[in-house]
């Protein structure tokens, strides 16, 4: 009897670890479909009676490419305006990149201003000029002892050799010029003394004044180009990306620690 009995307990167990074993494979199925287990066993651990059941998966590679269904469709927009093109044109000809971009008015002001930088640096540059010119004609020649400023006047005022100030008219006129201008100590060279000196020193400053706006309005044509470039590039991204009457495309610009930076993005007005 306790024979039969312990066969019969054995296989009892068999039969509860082939059942298990059954359930197991079909839970994974259905948990994950296309799982299929590579090895199914059951192993007896040493000083136990009831069986371990150990699953091995296998690992399944695939690899994603492009799906034969996709479909892809070019369309061609009309009218498409090229914004590199348009923000080259405005770049070289301010104005111009606008045009093309089917944006006449806003290109017209930096045309406009384009026009009005030229005329500035053009007139006071030429002033500037000639205002230096009456300078120096009003200082005179100063190797000739009749000008208004000469080294023989300074040298028997002084008691000292001009052959300094003669190196230095040669080299430079104008740094000489400046220097009679504004050094007290050759003032003595003067033929009126400190009245011609102000004279000239003022002629000077004017002179100074007005180069110094010609060469200010070339930095500002310089920033109309720049700033033209963007918006050509803004106007024809705007032609070929039609926004809806709450979006807008928005590009500031700046300096940030010494170099221009510019910034672009839409923006919704609620």
């Amino acid at each position: 009897m306790n024979l039969k009995g312990g066969m019969l307990a054995t296989c009892a167990a068999a039969v509860v670890a082939v059942a298990a074993a059954v359930i197991a494979s079909s839970a994974c199925a259905a948990l994950a479909p296309g799982f299929e287990p590579s090895r199914l066993a059951l192993l007896r651990i040493e000083g136990h009676e009831t069986p371990e059941l150990v699953l091995a998966q296998r690992v399944i590679e695939r690899e994603w490419g492009r799906s034969d269904d996709s479909i892809y469709v070019e369309k061609d927009v009309v009218n498409w305006c090229s914004e590199p093109g348009a923000m080259m044109m405005s770049a070289v000809v301010p104005g111009a990149g606008q045009a093309y971009a089917n944006a006449p008015g806003r290109g017209l002001w930096f045309a406009l201003a384009e026009a009005l930088g030229w005329t500035a640096h053009i007139l006071l540059r030429n002033s500037g000029e000639q205002v230096r010119e009456q300078a120096a004609v009003f200082a005179g020649q100063p190797a000739d002892s009749a000008s208004s400023w000469s080294f023989a006047r300074w040298a028997s005022a002084t008691n000292m050799s001009p052959a300094q100030l003669k190196l230095l008219y040669a080299a430079d006129p104008d740094v000489f010029y400046d220097l009679i201008g504004s050094d007290p100590l050759l003032i003595a060279g003067w033929d009126d003394g400190e009245t011609s000196r102000a004279q000239f020193a003022e002629l000077r400053a004017t002179s100074d004044r007005r180069l110094h706006g010609a060469r200010f309005s070339a930095s500002v044509l310089w920033v109309n180009h720049l700033v033209a470039a963007v918006d050509a590039l803004r106007a024809a991204r705007a032609h070929n990306v039609r926004l809806s009457p709450s979006l807008g495309l928005d590009v500031r610009g700046g300096w940030h620690r010494g170099r221009p930076e510019l910034m672009a993005a839409v923006v919704r007005r609620f």
